[in-house]
Parts: structure tokens; sequence; C-alpha cells
């Protein structure tokens, strides 16, 4: 039978994950969470990817709930017509999906190991 070697207490440096921004709102935040949870980003374009990434995913709930709200068609002078954010909406959707791709997020990790996984070049 093969003897397992004991365990070893290693020093130096531990990796600090970097605190989300300040001005995130709830849906911003849960998604920065689940995003450093789960890839652990640590470089300074990718932090502010990512942080724009979380403010348009705060600016998407703010725009669904005011849709919500008053509906997705307006009654105007000329008739109805749909509403103006949701045309915003959709192309912050937009933008939230090219900058996940831009991250490298939008590919399965071939490996259950944090990080992002490899772009091709």
């Amino acid at each position: 039978m093969v003897k397992k070697p004991p365990f070893q207490l290693i020093q130096g440096a531990v990796a600090v994950m970097p605190e989300p921004p300040g001005s995130l709102g709830p849906a911003g935040l849960a998604l920065w969470r689940s995003i450093q949870g789960q890839y652990q980003i640590g470089d300074a374009g990718g932090l502010a990817i990512l942080e724009q990434v979380c403010g348009a995913v705060d600016r998407i709930a703010q725009y669904a709930q005011i849709i919500d709200e008053q509906g997705p068609v307006i009654v105007t002078k000329a008739g109805m017509r749909e509403h103006p954010l949701v045309k915003a909406e959709i192309a912050t959707r937009a933008l939230v999906g090219r900058l996940i791709s831009r991250l490298g997020l939008d590919i399965e990790a071939l490996r259950p190991l944090p990080g992002r996984p490899p772009r091709s070049y």
C-alpha cells in the first residue's frame, strides 16, 4: 500500500478577489458575484469590462421595471406606439452579450477549473 505524504502548509501570497464596485445595484451585484465565483477575473481589463457588463444589467433591470409599470405600448397623440425604452432595453441586452463574449465567458470550459477559458487567436 502506498503511503501518502503528510500535508504541507504552503506559504505565499493569497489571491484576493476584487470587491464589486459600490455603484452596482442588486442585479449587477448578483451577476458580479456569480461571474467572479466561477471565473475569478482579476486583470484590470477584465474587471473594467465586467463592471460595464454589471452596470448594463442594472440598467436593463431599471428599463424592465419601467416598462412593466407603464406597459410595452404607450398612447400618444398619433396613436399607440412601442414604449421608447423597449429599444433601449434590447440594445443594452445586445451590449451585455457582446461584452460577455469579449470576456470569453460564452465558451464552455473544457475542465472544471477556475479562470476564463482560452481564446483562439
